[in-house]
């Protein structure tokens, strides 16, 4: 007896060793520094990317290479905000500026793709401004999770949460330039088919021509000259580079949050069969509270960034298939519509199918107290389930709608009513060649 006495106690005494070695080592990476670092964290896989974002205006905060996301703060005074006032500046007389000469060529559901292009990058440009202002309050509660959930009781997934967000994010952009390329390539096609039939001088089939009508609201303002190219070719790239990077956000984070309630579900699935005495369903409740109060803070700051998205998503779309279903005159511009067709369906069933991970995992642990016997099924498991189904967990567009499966089987539906709404307008817009 005393022998069985002894080893209950060593492994007390073992027990009680490993918690204060875990609760030492999340206290040395709440301070930051070389420990935090090393963990898997959502600031450690989202600053290579927020850097990036930086260069052309996006996410103003200050201190961005720091490792402890203490210091990551919004500035007025900074050097990150005065590079997003100027992209501001710029793209708005770019956008005021094509808007004057869409106008003036006659406004109808082709042309003005571009000018809602830069319109919705400028209010992209604004919204990320308002989530760097809330960015201290989301990724301190954010950061203190990871370290709660990277340490014992909780497992680590098999795969880490950088290789996941490195993986999505080189893809998509080595299709985004992709795209981007084979946009000025279709351009130029056109252009030179426009040339041969319209005028005489076919001395102007060039390149250099091409960019001169392609930035013809940047030449309104500047002589066409070498620089006036390049700044043609920067402010078009920060345009693209916003509207995927919006996309990319949204599916970082959504990685981000569905990960950590995989973990979670994780952790009560492994107490199936077992008696859990209420203290640790305390525990377990309180640690989803967390959670949840987290992606509720999270989708308040997102909701524009979220529904801006995918309104500009569906009518890019859609705008898309309208220049499909009319006649395309050479194969590059056939490979560019269908190309840039499907990127962008892909994209946006990326968002949302990313984004309902969310949902999905917070749902798992119901099936864990749902083998609850009712001899153990307590005031506190009771709690636990009302939690679990009372709340609706996930991403929305200022709770319009959530980002789940089922709304993107109700978008692709509102597609199809949009395209037949374009199609109409593109009805009454003449077909023949326009020789201006």
């Amino acid at each position: 007896m005393s022998k069985a006495a002894d080893s209950i106690l060593k492994h007390l005494k073992v027990q009680r060793q490993k918690q204060r070695a875990i609760l030492k080592m999340r206290l040395r990476c709440a301070q930051g520094g070389f420990e935090f670092e090393q963990l898997d964290t959502f600031y450690r896989a989202i600053r290579p990317y927020l850097c990036v974002a930086q260069f052309f205006g996006i996410m103003p905060l200050s201190n961005l290479l720091s490792r402890n996301p203490q210091d990551v703060k919004f500035k007025v005074i900074s050097i990150s905000l005065g590079v997003t006032g100027l992209f501001l500046l710029l793209g708005g007389i770019k956008t005021l500026v094509g808007a004057n000469v869409i106008f003036n060529a006659g406004l109808n559901a082709k042309n003005m793709v571009g000018l809602v292009f830069l319109i919705v990058g400028i209010i992209n440009w604004l919204n990320f401004v308002g989530f760097a202002r809330s960015w201290s309050h989301i990724m301190l509660p954010w950061s203190s999770l990871d370290i709660l959930m990277l340490f014992p009781p909780y497992k680590r997934c098999k795969r880490s949460l950088r290789s996941r967000v490195n993986l999505v994010v080189i893809s998509v952009f080595c299709f985004a330039i992709g795209d981007h390329v084979l946009y000025y390539a279709s351009g130029y096609r056109s252009y030179s088919m426009h040339i041969r039939q319209c005028q005489t001088n076919h001395s102007r089939i060039t390149f250099e021509h091409y960019l001169e009508k392609e930035f013809s609201d940047i030449m309104f303002l500047l002589p066409c000259n070498m620089f006036s190219v390049c700044y043609g070719f920067w402010l078009n790239g920060s345009f693209t580079f916003l509207w995927n990077f919006t996309d990319i956000f949204i599916v970082i984070t959504s990685i981000g949050l569905a990960q950590r309630f995989q973990q979670f579900a994780d952790r009560v699935l492994a107490l199936e069969g077992r008696h859990v005495p209420d203290a640790l369903w305390y525990d377990i409740r309180r640690d989803h509270i967390r959670l949840c109060e987290l992606t509720s803070l999270v989708d308040d700051s997102m909701s524009n960034i979220v529904f801006v998205s995918c309104a500009n998503n569906v009518y890019v779309i859609c705008s898309q298939a309208l220049a499909i279903f009319t006649k395309l005159r050479t194969p590059i511009n056939y490979v560019y519509f269908w190309y840039s067709l499907i990127f962008l369906l892909a994209r946006t069933s990326l968002v949302f199918m990313i984004a309902s991970k969310i949902h999905d995992a917070s749902l798992l642990p119901l099936k864990s107290l749902y083998l609850v016997p009712n001899g153990h099924w307590t005031q506190e498991v009771q709690r636990f389930s009302n939690q679990l189904t009372s709340e609706f967990v996930g991403l929305s567009g200022y709770r319009l709608y959530y980002l789940t499966r089922k709304s993107l089987f109700g978008m692709l539906a509102t597609l199809v009513t949009y395209e037949l709404m374009l199609l109409q307008m593109d009805a009454k817009s003449p077909k023949d060649l326009r020789c201006t």
